[in-house]
């Protein structure tokens, strides 16, 4: 028996009436021949829509849907228009598309409706056409993974700077359904400043729609009385807003009335001597009034007054809760236990940005970019960051298993590492040419002192004859640290900095060493160099015992102390390696039952002031009104030198590098040069300085041609040196000082100043050697202004 004849015996002999008489063969019969007459009707009407414009097809959607009220079953007409819209035009698949979603109750082919209008969207169909797929993939209907796809498609436009206005400002409309309201909103902003009275018309009434009657209002006041549909529109979102603004301030005044009720009956039992009064009664008009009122708890209202108050006394002093707390102890005290590597998520995958070269990972042969799929057997996909982290962090010597896989494997590899303590480093060195040692400071930890010595014992090994230490970018740290650095530089008994406070006596830090560095020394600030790196800085430069390059710093000479808060100590744990700290793999009590450690809010209370050995206090003082006081501020460095930026008429390159660098397409050409290992030594040649030349590089020209871009063989030739630098890194087995084009010597230009400087001690300029020749970017020097001149306003940063 064939399923037809099953599925109709089963059909009678639950219905059990006029069925027993009908011939089944009959039934049979009549089946196949519905469905196919069924995707004919709907083929008729889709090939009848391919051939009206877009505004006068839509009616053929109503026809569609009509044929589901008559003999055609929803699934049959579904079926007919997936197949129908596979050979259809442009009109005919936003048609399909639209039909789909109205007939689609349960999302299964919303997927499909994106696929169909993707193509119209992206440049095949006319203005229209595409304003009306724009319009579909808006459809409040979509659901998760198609409407994620809407998005992404709708962002492409938006985001399109040269793609038709009325384009953008429909796809910007359905964005804000689609999911990415912030987006949404701004550039719908953008057409409220156009000189194109249309285009201002729609982008207001878009906002309207949006609710955002606020931005709208003032342009839809202009044309609520024009006899137009764009008039007409504009009167009814306006008259629903007045009508929705009065019954808000009725209710606003009712509400009033019932709290001023609750003041005086406070006031009448003596509440008003109470001094926090004034926070609890805005906590009741948070908890009652504000639109998120009812999604807050009272602690988080709590630790934002707390943050508040901190915040007024001054810009350093803060409050920070238990996270905060711990992510702050984390960046001071770089140690863990783990398996060695930096890592974040990038394209939605866990991944490895680079191996600390000094760890389990790396000596178990994991590389930059690997992908981290799973951690003893748990997926980290769609997993929080932390929680990932978490699970690799772990007591050192003990074991985690983890799934990896690379670009150009078959398929994933499982790796069994032993963790370890791991020290993350603050300081990284490179011999530069003309034998200059090159030191960059990340931060001021724990270990700096003790790092930055054994750097520089290993480059006077190396012959290194003057050092250049890089302080850019790096934010402070301990005070300790701080000390411990400068007095590597510095005789015995030299002052290097003092404090002094309100509450404390003034303390002198007073350098201890005997064998302390005689090298010539060059160091290098700008402008988000602070604290710690300001007193090292300033505290070598009184004692010319340094040079100063660069920009002028930040202007932070402010003690804080870390304050336990009473009453808020945290959740007690084992210290079992007795440091003082939690460690990931320590037992703790979890009071709170958040299946997370505490370790207790801090206040971070600015008690003193730094001030060098010339006296001068580094701290930039601010007063109400946001004015500078004293633009001598910080540390100013002997010798001026601007950062790289690009020119005005060349920011549009960011934009091409960047979609450059999303594509891969630099970072494959690389991948390819370095499977061959006959190149791998030219690699590391390149990496370490390729005389601003790509005439090195194999078949760069070719793969110049294939990027098909306006940017110049120069700016790739630069990214793909990046690119090399990051792969070479991993060869080698040592992380490049600095970042990018920071720390480089052939692009940074800071860094070939302070170079500059040093080589002045031996009676050598930077143009005597020839590595650094060709990629020479200095600027001829400034002549410093003369003793008592006052230096210029800076602005505040």
């Amino acid at each position: 028996m064939t399923k037809q004849a099953v599925r109709a015996l089963a059909l009678c002999s639950l219905v059990a009436l006029p069925c027993i008489a009908l011939p089944l063969a009959r039934s049979l019969d009549a089946m196949p021949a519905t469905l196919q007459g069924g995707r004919k009707q709907v083929a008729t009407l889709i090939k009848e829509a391919d051939r009206k414009p877009v505004a006068e097809a839509w009616s053929i959607v109503q026809k569609i849907q009509d044929l589901t009220d008559g003999s055609l079953s929803e699934d049959t007409v579904i079926k007919g228009l997936i197949a129908a819209a596979d050979q259809a035009g442009t009109v005919g698949r936003l048609v399909a598309a639209r039909s789909l979603l109205d007939l689609d109750e349960d999302g299964a082919y919303g997927k499909k409706a994106v696929e169909l209008v993707q193509d119209v969207l992206l440049g095949q169909g006319k203005l229209e056409e595409r304003m009306a797929a724009s319009q579909i993939l808006g459809d409040a209907n979509l659901r998760t993974s198609a409407k994620i796809a809407a998005r992404k498609l709708l962002e492409k436009v938006v985001n399109d700077d040269t793609a038709n206005q009325r384009l953008r400002l429909s796809a910007a409309r359905s964005l804000f359904t689609a999911g990415n309201t912030r987006l949404s909103r701004s550039v719908l902003l953008e057409f409220l400043k156009s000189q194109d009275r249309h285009l201002k018309i729609e982008g207001a009434l878009a906002l309207a729609e949006i609710g955002d009657m606020i931005n709208a209002r003032q342009v839809l006041e202009t044309i609520e009385n024009d006899p137009t549909d764009e008039g007409r529109l504009a009167k009814s979102y306006l008259e629903y807003d007045r009508q929705a603004h009065f019954f808000d301030l009725a209710i606003k005044e009712l509400n009033a009335k019932l709290l001023n009720r609750e003041y005086v009956e406070e006031a009448k039992r003596g509440d008003h001597k109470d001094k926090l009064r004034l926070l609890r009664n805005l906590m009741k008009m948070v908890k009652r009034l504000h639109m998120e009122g009812d999604k807050i708890d009272d602690n988080e209202l709590i630790e934002n007054a707390a943050k508040g108050m901190m915040r007024s006394m001054d810009r350093f002093s803060s409050y920070l809760t238990s996270d905060e707390y711990a992510r702050f102890a984390f960046d001071l005290n770089r140690d863990y236990g783990g398996i060695g590597a930096y890592v974040n998520v990038k394209n939605g995958y866990f991944q490895i940005t680079r191996p600390i070269y000094s760890g389990p990972a790396y000596r178990k042969g994991l590389l930059s970019n690997d992908r981290i799929l799973e951690v003893d057997g748990w997926s980290t996909t769609d997993q929080p960051l932390d929680e990932i982290i978490r699970r690799l962090k772990g007591k050192p010597g003990t074991e985690v298993t983890i799934k990896v896989w690379r670009f150009g494997w078959p398929e994933p590899k499982d790796f069994t590492l032993q963790r370890a303590e791991i020290q993350l480093p603050s300081v990284n060195w490179q011999m530069l040419p003309g034998k200059i040692g090159y030191l960059e400071l990340i931060t001021f930890g724990l270990h700096t002192g003790h790092e930055l010595r054994s750097a520089i014992d290993k480059l006077k090994a190396n012959g290194a004859r003057g050092l250049v230490m890089d302080l850019r970018n790096n934010t402070g740290g301990y005070l300790s640290q701080a000390f411990a650095v400068a007095e590597s530089f510095l005789p015995k008994n030299s002052l290097v900095v003092y404090t002094k406070s309100r509450t404390e006596p003034e303390e002198k830090f007073t350098s201890r060493l005997t064998n302390y560095c005689k090298l010539p020394l060059v160091v290098l600030v700008n402008e988000n160099s602070a604290s710690a790196s300001e007193i090292v800085a300033g505290a070598l430069q009184d004692h010319k015992r340094a040079r100063i390059v660069g920009q002028q710093s930040y202007g932070k000479g402010s003690v804080q102390h870390l304050r336990v808060i009473p009453g808020k100590t945290g959740e007690p744990f084992q210290d079992e390696n007795h440091d003082g700290r939690r460690e990931e793999w320590e037992k703790y009590d979890d009071l709170n039952k958040n299946n997370k450690f505490d370790p207790g809010p801090r206040a971070r209370i600015t008690i003193a002031y730094y001030y060098l050995p010339s006296g001068r206090c580094l701290h930039k003082i601010i007063d109400k009104h946001g004015k500078v006081k004293n633009p001598d501020y910080g540390v100013i460095p002997d010798r001026k030198v601007e950062g790289f930026t690009l020119k005005t008429k060349d920011l549009w390159k960011n934009a091409v590098i960047n979609e450059l660098w999303q594509s891969n397409k630099m970072q494959d050409y690389v991948d390819k040069l370095l499977k061959d290992k006959s190149k791998r030594e030219l690699l590391v040649h390149l990496a370490e300085g390729d005389r601003g030349s790509w005439k090195d590089y194999p078949g760069f020209e070719e793969f110049y041609k294939s990027l098909d871009t306006q940017l110049t063989k120069d700016d790739i030739r630069r990214w793909v040196r990046i690119v090399i630098r990051e792969k070479v890194a991993d060869l080698r087995g040592n992380a490049w000082p600095g970042g990018r084009l920071i720390g480089d010597y052939e692009e940074d230009r800071q860094l070939q100043a302070g170079i500059d400087e040093v080589l002045k001690n031996f009676n050598e300029k930077i143009t005597d050697i020839p590595d650094y020749v060709p990629t020479l970017k200095l600027e001829p020097e400034k002549k410093a202004k003369p003793k008592g001149e006052k230096v210029g306003k800076s602005k505040e940063r």
